[in-house]
């Protein structure tokens, strides 16, 4: 038996969609690029030159969606790391580019670098748990101007699993496909196995700024994954009713994938279930808690009602240390989003409404995804698991320890066995002295120190270095 959580039944899917499209007709979207403007008003949509709003029909949108595939492959550096969103697993990744990391030395937080970055990907790359990595800080002391070249150096020389960034300016198009090119074994970009996929963020409520947006559209003819990540903030920049900031994600969602299907009929696209709350009394961003589960499952619903490779957000926490509000808010929308049953899942790692990155918890939630993947495997019912030819053999008062199928449903898996940390006994635990945080950071070092990511192909370093000089000759800082 597999469970399965699913917040929405068909009918409900059928309200927001319908609510969907009756926004993107009447209100539309605002698109700041003229070449975007161009290509919707080309394939039907009625286009206001002066606001640079874009009313989208029906029909447009339901063509764009169907457009879409079903399945994205996203390559890895080493081949053997691919990974497949069809429907058949969830892959867990790192939260992004936090601006703060929580030293687990010395305890102090500060300003992320690149070393920060560097180190988090290479722990990523050695965590089996992690299919594939986002930055999960920007490095504060990168060049102003060349801080995506940079960041994507640091990315594709600490992992050879798949990186997924954001490209920022159009004029960042052409260094970014020679180093993804520079990466690869055969020294060219493959979009059969594109090694990058890239985070597009519209901005609510409704907007699209000129910048990104030009970016993904010079990206979109490369067939690079478009994975669209709308964040509002209900109350704020989305309606505070749950359902109504629902229906406008899923609006700011499909409003980009009509435009990159427009561009680019059949490009890979992955539909991103995530939405927070503006706290009213602190007046900060707030990603966990009960208003951030009930947002995130019903829009998982919404990408499968849709049938796109869905990421949700899982993991995440407002807390500021690691302690239990970081485990309960990490644990349960983790739980509650793999039950769901999406494609991936993004949120290991930060603390601090994802703005600070703590090592030691990116081992831990590595910890929590193999916990929740034991629930989301589920319990075989067949004549063998129900065991009751070895119930009878055993009878009342007996005792299983010596049963061969007690050693056979063990080497099976049938048990959890948790590695970051035990299940010694109290005594055994005062006497190891170390917390289950000192643990996963002892884990962090010995990563560190000991683990090597597959190596960049000779001549790839050099190249990235030329390539990040002459874009800043070129581009300037923004």
């Amino acid at each position: 038996m597999i469970p399965k959580l699913s917040l929405l039944d068909a009918s409900a899917c059928e309200e927001i969609h319908e609510a969907t499209l009756d926004v993107l007709a009447r209100a539309g979207v605002r698109f700041a690029s003229p070449t975007a403007l161009a290509v919707l008003r080309e394939a039907g949509a009625e286009v206001d030159d002066e606001t640079l709003i874009a009313r989208l029909p029906r029909e447009l949108v339901e063509q764009a969606v169907a457009r879409a595939p079903r399945e994205v492959v996203l390559g890895a550096r080493d081949p053997a790391r691919d990974v497949v969103l069809d429907g058949a697993r969830t892959w867990l990744t790192v939260d992004g580019t936090g601006a703060a990391t929580l030293d687990h030395r010395t305890g102090q937080r500060r300003p992320s670098t690149a070393a920060d970055l560097a180190a988090a990907t290479r722990v990523a790359d050695a965590l089996d748990e992690i299919g594939f990595v986002w930055p999960p800080v920007s490095a504060g002391d990168a060049a102003p101007g060349t801080e995506v070249l940079e960041n994507l150096a640091v990315l594709l020389e600490n992992t050879g699993k798949h990186v997924q960034y954001e490209v920022q300016r159009e004029g960042e198009v052409p260094y970014v496909m020679d180093m993804l090119a520079a990466a690869a074994d055969d020294g060219r970009w493959d979009p059969r196995r594109p090694l990058m996929s890239v985070v597009y963020c519209p901005v609510s409520p409704l907007q699209h700024e000129r910048e990104m947006l030009d970016a993904c559209l010079a990206l979109a003819p490369r067939r690079v994954p478009m994975c669209v990540y709308s964040l509002g903030l209900s109350g704020a920049t989305a309606p505070a009713s749950l359902a109504g900031a629902v229906a406008q994600t899923n609006a700011e969602i499909l409003s980009a994938i009509v435009l990159f299907e427009l561009v680019e009929p059949g490009l890979p696209v992955i539909y991103v279930a995530d939405a927070a709350v503006l706290d009213m009394r602190s007046g900060v961003y707030a990603c966990a808690g009960p208003e951030a589960i009930l947002m995130n499952l019903s829009l998982v619903a919404m990408g499968r009602y849709y049938g796109l490779p869905v990421m949700a957000t899982g993991f995440t926490s407002d807390a500021k240390e690691y302690s239990v509000v970081a485990g309960f808010e990490g644990g349960s929308s983790a739980l509650a989003s793999l039950l769901a049953r999406p494609d991936a899942i993004v949120g290991a790692g930060l603390l601090d409404a994802a703005q600070m990155l703590y090592l030691p918890k990116l081992v831990l939630d590595a910890e929590i995804m193999r916990q929740c993947e034991a629930v989301q495997r589920g319990l075989t019912i067949d004549h063998e698991h129900l065991a009751a030819d070895l119930i009878c053999r055993v009878g009342p008062g007996g005792q299983y320890l010596a049963a061969r199928e007690t050693r056979r449903t063990l080497a099976a898996g049938e048990h959890y066995r948790p590695r970051a940390y035990g299940r010694e006994s109290y005594d055994a635990w005062t006497a190891a002295g170390q917390t289950v945080v000192q643990r996963a950071a002892a884990t962090v070092e010995s990563i560190l120190d000991s683990h090597r990511p597959k190596p960049l192909p000779t001549g790839a370093a050099p190249r990235f270095a030329a390539l990040i000089a002459a874009a800043g000759a070129q581009l300037g800082e923004r």
